[in-house]
C-alpha cells in the first residue's frame, strides 16, 4: 500500500464513524474531552490535511494558519463532504516533492521557522496526527454511545498494532 492509500484508509474510518453518529453526538461538548466535541477533533484532523493540500512546492505548508472552520465541527454532513474532498485530492497525488514547513513553536508567536520537508513526509505527519486525535475521539465516543462504527484499530498507532499482534 502506498502512503496516500494509508491516509485514505484512515480517513475512511473517520467517515464510517461519522455516518454512525447523529448530529448531536457529533457536536456535543463532552466532559471526558475537557468540553471538546467529536466534531472539534475531526475538524482539527481535517484542517491539517486542508493546509497540506493547499500548499505546494512554491508555498510553505503552515499548520498554524488553519482556517478553524466552525462548520466542520458542528455540521456532520459537511465534515463528511470535506473528508470526501480530501480523499479525492489524495488520490491525485502521484509523486513526492520538496516542500517547506513553516512553524512557530513559541508561546508568543515570534519565532517562526522554516524547515525542509516533503509532501510524503507531511502526509505521514498528517496520518500520525490523525491517529493521535482518533484515540481521543474513541474515548469521547465510548463515553456516550455503544453503537458507533469504529474499526478495532481506530486511534491505535500501526507500531502498537504490530507489537500487539506478535
Amino acid at each position: 500500500m502506498n502512503l496516500t492509500e494509508y491516509n485514505r484508509k484512515n480517513l475512511l474510518s473517520i467517515h464510517a464513524l461519522l455516518q454512525s453518529l447523529n448530529d448531536e453526538q457529533f457536536r456535543e461538548p463532552l466532559p471526558v474531552l475537557s468540553g471538546s466535541s467529536i466534531g472539534a477533533h475531526v475538524r482539527h484532523i481535517l484542517e491539517f490535511y486542508i493546509c497540506l493540500l493547499r500548499a505546494n512546492s512554491d508555498s510553505p505548508v503552515c499548520y498554524d494558519k488553519r482556517e478553524r472552520n466552525h462548520r466542520i465541527e458542528t455540521e456532520r454532513l459537511f465534515a463528511l463532504v470535506i473528508i470526501d474532498n480530501i480523499i479525492a485530492k489524495l488520490m491525485d497525488i502521484k509523486s513526492d516533492y520538496r516542500m517547506v514547513l513553516r512553524s512557530d513553536l513559541s508561546e508568543n508567536g515570534n519565532d517562526a521557522r522554516e524547515l525542509d520537508s516533503s509532501l510524503f513526509r507531511e502526509l505521514a505527519y498528517c496520518l500520525e496526527h490523525s491517529i493521535h486525535h482518533e484515540a481521543l475521539i474513541k474515548i469521547g465516543v465510548n463515553s456516550m454511545c455503544d453503537d458507533a462504527v469504529m474499526i478495532e484499530s481506530f486511534g491505535v498507532a500501526p507500531s502498537t498494532l504490530r507489537k500487539t499482534n506478535r
